[in-house]
This record gives structure tokens, C-alpha cells and sequence, in this order.
């Protein structure tokens, strides 16, 4: 096999994680709606209950599609569903209201994994191209402030979120898009993810390797078999010099 140039990270669940991604959607909702009644308040609002379920249909209804589809979609567009499901039309700066609200209360959710920068370090040291995957609704700025924060943004060479494209993981094109601006060939990349479906069957149907963060949420599949299994991100460098990598 080709020796690895390039290594593909996912985010959620394997550069960082959010330790209470379902309990804590609801306050991070409730805030956008405070936000947005705060700055809109010559409007009548639904109640927060309502418009907190609201978003949390639209955004279970993204996930879903995600799933099924391989769709994706931009923030807006979620954000006017949940209104849409309200019966609510908004103007472009109240469904900006919505989205900033949103975008303050999820800022510095998520908390690095303690060996990401190491293992970042070390692989840039070592020659590879790094880039970064991932499945997601939140504008991209949203991601990249949390990077900056976590100091992970100055060590990946490309960041790809699916919000921008038009399709999702495991959906071929969207590795070999990440491939393209990474400038290598998708069977010298490796792609090392927490999900068999997401990361691992789509990176190998796009000609990739494939290492599956083993977790305990991560959907074990037989859709999938991973090039390799690790626990830790500190295993990858030397899993990567036995393919042949520097």
C-alpha cells in the first residue's frame, strides 16, 4: 500500500469533546432565545419552552438527514426550520439574532483531549499533512474560535466542515474534497475517527485507510472494518510509521 502523507481527523469525539453534548442543548437553545428577545424586544416571541423544542426538532430532523441522506446544510437554514416549525417568518437579522445568541452560549463547550497537541505536534514534525473532517451544522466560525482556543487551529494544514458542502460523512466526496486540499491522493491519507459508519466506512470507501477511535458510543458496525483500532491518540505515530509514514 501507498506510504501515509496525509492524516484526517474528526473533531467531536476524537480532537475534542463535549462531555454533555445531549443534556446541555437545551440550556444552549434557551440562551439563543434570550438573546434574541433581548435584541428583539418589540417582537411577540413564543414562549423559550416552545422555541427550545422547536430548534431541538429542527436540529434532531438535520441529524436525521445526515444519517439517511448524507445531506448537510448551514446554520441558517436550521435555524429557519426551527421558525418555520414556531409558524413564525423572521427577518435575516432576527434569524441572525437566533444564530449569535446560539453562537455565544456554545463558545468554550468543548474541552481538548489532552494528548491532541502532542500528537499534532509530533505528526507536523514528522512531515505529514494534516486536516481536519467534520460533520457538523454550526458555521464554521463557531468551530474555528474553539480551535483557536484550544491552540489546534495553527497545526492543521486544512479544516473542512461539512455545514459548507453538500454532503456529510461517510459521503465519498466529502473526503476527497478534504484529499484535494490537503494536495495528496486519497489512498495516502489516513483518516482516524470515533464513528465505524462516519469516519471509518466512508474514509474506505473513499480509498482511505481508516482508524476508529474505539469508544463507547461510536456505533460499532459490521458495515466496516477499520484498518486499525487505537484507544489513544499517542498510539497513531507509530501505528503510522508501520504503514510506511516518517
Amino acid at each position: 500500500m501507498t506510504s501515509p502523507r496525509a492524516v484526517i481527523f474528526d473533531l467531536g469525539g476524537t480532537l475534542v469533546h463535549w462531555s454533555d453534548w445531549e443534556t446541555g442543548a437545551d440550556g444552549k437553545w434557551a440562551a439563543s432565545y434570550d438573546h434574541l428577545v433581548t435584541q428583539f424586544s418589540d417582537r411577540k416571541w413564543p414562549s423559550r419552552d416552545a422555541y427550545v423544542n422547536a430548534m431541538r426538532d429542527a436540529e434532531r430532523d438535520h441529524w436525521r438527514r445526515v444519517d439517511t441522506e448524507h445531506w448537510s446544510g448551514p446554520p441558517t437554514g436550521l435555524v429557519r426550520e426551527g421558525f418555520d416549525r414556531l409558524g413564525m417568518p423572521v427577518s435575516g437579522a432576527e434569524l441572525l439574532g437566533a444564530m449569535d445568541g446560539y453562537a455565544k452560549a456554545i463558545a468554550g463547550w468543548s474541552t481538548v483531549d489532552p494528548e491532541a497537541v502532542t500528537v499534532l505536534k509530533l505528526l507536523r514534525e514528522r512531515g505529514y499533512r494534516l486536516g481536519l473532517l467534520s460533520n457538523t451544522w454550526w458555521a464554521a466560525d463557531w468551530h474555528n474560535a474553539d480551535l483557536a482556543a484550544h491552540g489546534l487551529a495553527s497545526l492543521l494544514d486544512v479544516i473542512v466542515y461539512t455545514s459548507d458542502l453538500p454532503h456529510s460523512k461517510p459521503h465519498r466526496t466529502v473526503f476527497a474534497e478534504v484529499a484535494r486540499r490537503l494536495d495528496v491522493e486519497t489512498d495516502e491519507c489516513v483518516m482516524i475517527g470515533d464513528r465505524m459508519v462516519d469516519d471509518v466506512s466512508g474514509a474506505l470507501e473513499a480509498g482511505m485507510r481508516a482508524v476508529w477511535r474505539k469508544n463507547l458510543s461510536g456505533f460499532p458496525s459490521s458495515i466496516a472494518v477499520p484498518t486499525a483500532e487505537i484507544e489513544k491518540l499517542s498510539e497513531l505515530p507509530d501505528l503510522l510509521q508501520k504503514w510506511g509514514g516518517p
